[in-house]
C-alpha cells in the first residue's frame, strides 16, 4: 500500500514537471510594425501575464511584415501567431482567403464598426494618424503649411518629404485617401515640387531633423516621441483632415483551438494593452482610454478626418496595385 502511494506521488510529480516543461516550451510569435520601444514595453508585460510562455517578435515596416507572411504562406507554413501592423487593405485580402481566424477579442465590440471585420477576422487595436510636421528652426509656426493641399504651392518646392507607399502601410493609406480627395494631378504637382518619398516615417523624421526637408507628412507618434529630445519638430493637424490609420490585430488561422493566441488578442484590447498603445503615442481603439500624452483629443481629429467607408475600402483593395504603380510612375 505504501509502495503504491509512493509510486502515485512520483507519477504526480512527473506529470506536474511535464506540464510545466510543456508550458515553458510554448512560444507565441507576433509579427508587427510596432516600434522597438513599444515591443520592449509590452513583451515583459505579456510574459508576466502568461507565465511560462515565450514571446518572440518579428519587427519591420508594414509592407515588409506583409511580404514575410506572404513568403511563409507560399512556403506552406506561416510562423506568426498574431499579426499587428498598419495595412488594413492587406488584412482584408487575407481575410477573404480564409487565412485569418475569426475571433472577436473581449472589448472589441466597443471598437467603431468601420475599423473591424464583421466576422472577427481582424480588429483595429489602435489609431496612428498622419499629420503635417515642420522644423521650427527653419519655418516659423505662422508660416507652417496648413493643409496637405498647400504642399503643392511653389513656396514648398524642395522642402517636403514623406514615406513611400511601397515600404510603409501608413504611407499607402495616406496616398489612397489623398488620391481619392485630389486625384493624381495632386501627386504630379508634388513631384514638380521635388517631393521625396522614401522609406518609412523614421526617414521623414531624419530629414526633418537634418533640415534636408524641413516639412514632412508623418505619423503623429513619431513627432510626440521627440517632445523632450528635439522640440524643434512640431506637428500640425492639416485643415483638410489628418489621415486616421488602422493599426490592425489578427490571429493567423492554424489547426486546433488556438486558445493562447486568443488570450493574447484579448490582452491587447484590455486595459494594459490599450494603455500600451497610448504609451506608444497612438490613440487606443477601445473608447474610454486616455489618448497619447501631448496629442489633440481624438474627437478633434475625427471632425475633419476623411471617413473610412465600405466603398472606400472596397475600391482601394481593388486598385491596390494600380495605386502603387501610379504613384511610382509619377513620383519615382
Amino acid at each position: 500500500m505504501k509502495i503504491n502511494i509512493v509510486v502515485a506521488l512520483i507519477l504526480s510529480v512527473f506529470a506536474i514537471t511535464s506540464c510545466t516543461k510543456k508550458s515553458a516550451d510554448q512560444t507565441v510569435w507576433i509579427y508587427t510594425s510596432l516600434y522597438k520601444d513599444t515591443i520592449a514595453d509590452i513583451q515583459p508585460q505579456l510574459e508576466k501575464e502568461f507565465p511560462g510562455v515565450k514571446f518572440s517578435f518579428y519587427q519591420a515596416g508594414s509592407e515588409d511584415v506583409a511580404a514575410k507572411v506572404q513568403a511563409e504562406n507560399m512556403a506552406g507554413k506561416i510562423q506568426a501567431d498574431v499579426l499587428v501592423f498598419s495595412d488594413r487593405f492587406w488584412f482584408e485580402g487575407m481575410a477573404s482567403q480564409g487565412k485569418l481566424l475569426n475571433y472577436k477579442p473581449a472589448n472589441s465590440e466597443k471598437v467603431a464598426e468601420p475599423f473591424k471585420n464583421s466576422d472577427g477576422a481582424f480588429t483595429t487595436v489602435s489609431y496612428p494618424i498622419m499629420v503635417l510636421a515642420y522644423n521650427s528652426d527653419v519655418i516659423p509656426e505662422k508660416d507652417a503649411p496648413k493643409s496637405f493641399k498647400e504642399l503643392t504651392n511653389a513656396k514648398w518646392k524642395g522642402k517636403v518629404s514623406t514615406g513611400s507607399p511601397l515600404a510603409s502601410g501608413t504611407a499607402f493609406t495616406t496616398v489612397a485617401f489623398l488620391a481619392k480627395a485630389y486625384g493624381w494631378d495632386y501627386f504630379k504637382d508634388l513631384r514638380k515640387n521635388d517631393l521625396i518619398a522614401e522609406g518609412g516615417n523614421s526617414g521623414v523624421i531624419r530629414r526633418l531633423q537634418s533640415k534636408e526637408r524641413p516639412v514632412g507628412i508623418v505619423l503623429l507618434e513619431n513627432i510626440l516621441r521627440l517632445t523632450t529630445t528635439d522640440p524643434r519638430i512640431k506637428q500640425k493637424l492639416p485643415e483638410d483632415g489628418a489621415v486616421v490609420q488602422s493599426n490592425v490585430l489578427a490571429i493567423v488561422k492554424k489547426e486546433g483551438e488556438q486558445a493562447l493566441a486568443k488570450k493574447v488578442a484579448d490582452w491587447f484590447f484590455a486595459q494594459k494593452g490599450q494603455e500600451a498603445m497610448a504609451k506608444s503615442f497612438m490613440y487606443p481603439s477601445v473608447p474610454g482610454h486616455a489618448g497619447p500624452v501631448g496629442a489633440p483629443e481624438f474627437s478633434v481629429v475625427m471632425k475633419s478626418a476623411p471617413a473610412w467607408s465600405k466603398d472606400f475600402v472596397k475600391e482601394t483593395i481593388q486598385s491596390r496595385d494600380k495605386i502603387k504603380d501610379e504613384f511610382s510612375k509619377i513620383v519615382f
